[in-house]
């Protein structure tokens, strides 16, 4: 009887051969072929190097998105988010280079909207990243996990996941507290004069005025008082700033008539030693209080800063072009958030003092701070910056340009970065300014200007050069011009009267003493009426 052939092993085989001819495997049947032969053909790796190489893996990829998962069976993956992470680092050096790494800094943290949108994206790319790693500790694993295996792989998966979560959690507090404060400080408006479109915003602004106040209502004061003024003239192209000191106590200030304190002082604020230049804010106050149609573009809480900006403006000669306030019961705090301030004092200060009998009286309980260099916390510095129950008002208006100074120049950058949500926060209650949001980019540039490569100079007005209870302004209108724009020197001029004629008698009298040190420390600090580099007064 016939025996029909039957499927054998062999037949099968010649089965698939031909199936095989007709129908090539596919790209990803291959790659898994040539990966059984190579585990086929590989010697046996243990368990405990299989572990070894998950944690390892594991941990490339949370150094650098997708480089773990790229040495795995997911490799398609793990190459699409290398490449996603190189041309982003790219990206972002690319914008460092080309607009400077300081510029770039400052003008993204001017700009809180897009601070914003950049930190939401970056932690939605976090998140990816995370998965990742999560997904390459799956996948490098050995099958299956034994216990105590999957545990230790899992705690170490989340250390690694914490380490990227957190940076982005600050990363956003950051973002939340730099666009609360910018709400807070600056003007929400878009009347800007500058051409922020152009490379340069302040190419038709050769000169911005910025009028700083420190507010103080104090105990037992009625109002707020501007015990400190300062008029910081700046050149926006060279960043050379004079800082003009307008004394508290300077009298019969003008008045713009197109201001209605006029109204109830037509020639000047001329009521006596009461009618002092601080006291110009709680005046306007209470006129638009008696007057609610007094300063009808202003709201209530603006007013007195609209006298006093435009009061100043009289006294100097020079358009205020925006303002700032500081309170000054947070400038302790601010201090203390910056890491405190060094300064060389010149005089023994008391910290505090009061008025018995007409008279200031030091109050030594509270302790005094000592002649020479010191690092001086919030505190200290806040009384370095008030007391003058021991000095005058012109001394302490001295050491307010010191502060001034010396915090500019020695604003630590990391003091800043691991303080910076409790210097936004009290910047944001004690600070603020008429300068418009959309400006920031430009002032951040100015700000660079100045620290770069400008000199501050110094021009405080005092008894030796005005006569603060009957002022000539236009004296001091002069001053302020030539602070400005100094006249260049002449050096025939000097050369002429330096040198005696023949005829002429010499008075002085050869000598080769020095100067002693207390003349030469005199003679410094009696540049205090005179335009000079801020330092050499410090």
């Amino acid at each position: 009887m016939p025996q029909t052939p039957s499927d054998g092993p062999d037949d099968r085989r010649e089965s698939d051969d031909a199936f095989g001819d007709l129908f090539p495997p596919t790209r990803r049947q291959h790659r898994e072929l040539l990966e059984q032969q190579e585990r086929e053909q590989a010697p046996p790796v243990s368990r405990v190097e299989q572990m070894r190489r998950a944690y390892g893996l594991t941990a490339l990829g949370t150094i650098f998105p997708g480089a773990g998962l790229a040495m795995t069976k997911r490799r398609t993956v793990g190459l699409v988010l290398l490449g996603m992470a190189i041309g982003i680092l790219l990206l972002a050096a690319w914008w460092l280079f080309s607009n400077g790494p300081i510029q770039a800094l400052a003008g993204l943290g001017s700009r809180p909207a897009r601070l914003q949108a950049i930190a939401w994206l970056a932690a939605g790319g976090m998140v990816i990243w995370m998965g990742s790693v999560a997904l390459t500790a799956i996948v490098s694993s050995p099958k299956p996990l034994q216990g105590s295996q999957r545990a230790g792989l899992s705690v170490f998966t989340g250390l690694m996941c914490l380490a990227l979560a957190v940076p982005t959690a600050v990363g956003l507090r950051y973002a939340d507290a730099s666009s609360d404060t910018v709400g807070t400080m600056f003007a929400n408006t878009d009347q800007s004069t500058l051409d922020l479109g152009a490379d340069d915003p302040w190419e038709d602004t050769p000169r911005v005025n910025v009028l700083l106040l420190g507010s103080d209502a104090g105990d037992g004061r009625t109002g707020v008082r501007t015990d400190t003024m300062l008029v910081a003239s700046i050149d926006t192209q060279t960043g050379d700033s004079v800082l003009f000191g307008i004394p508290r106590n300077l009298e019969n200030v003008p008045i713009p008539e197109d201001n209605p304190l006029s109204n109830l002082y037509p020639d000047g604020y001329n009521c006596g030693d009461e009618c002092l230049m601080n006291a110009i804010w709680t005046e306007a106050e209470n006129a638009k209080l008696n007057n609610p149609g007094w300063y009808p573009d202003d709201p209530d809480d603006n007013v007195g800063l609209t006298a006093t900006r435009e009061v100043i403006s009289e006294v100097l000669g020079i358009p205020v072009d925006y303002s700032a306030v500081v309170n000054l019961e947070g400038f302790t705090d601010l201090v203390d958030a910056m890491g405190g301030v060094d300064i060389n004092v010149q005089e023994r200060l008391p910290m505090g003092g009061k008025t018995v009998n007409g008279q200031l009286v030091p109050d030594s309980e509270s302790g005094w701070l000592e002649v020479g260099e010191q690092h001086l916390d919030g505190y200290e510095a806040m009384w370095y910056s008030r007391s003058r129950v021991t000095t005058d008002d012109f001394s302490r208006m001295r050491r307010q340009r010191c502060v001034v100074s010396a915090l500019v120049e020695q604003v630590n950058p990391f003091t800043i970065l691991t303080n910076y949500t409790d210097i936004l926060d009290v910047a944001g209650q004690n600070i603020y300014t008429s300068i418009p949001q959309e400006e920031l980019p430009a002032w951040a540039e100015l700000v660079l200007r100045v620290q770069g490569g400008g000199q501050i100079t110094s021009l405080p007005f005092t008894i030796e050069n005005t006569n603060v209870s009957n002022p000539d302004f236009d004296d001091l209108h002069e001053q302020v011009q030539e602070a400005i724009a100094p006249p260049e020197p002449t050096t025939t001029a000097t050369t002429a009267t330096s040198e005696p004629t023949p005829s002429e008698p010499t008075t002085s009298e050869p000598t080769t003493t020095e100067p002693t040190a207390d003349e030469t420390t005199t003679e410094e600090l009696n540049t205090d009426d005179e335009l000079v580099d801020v330092g050499t007064v410090c």
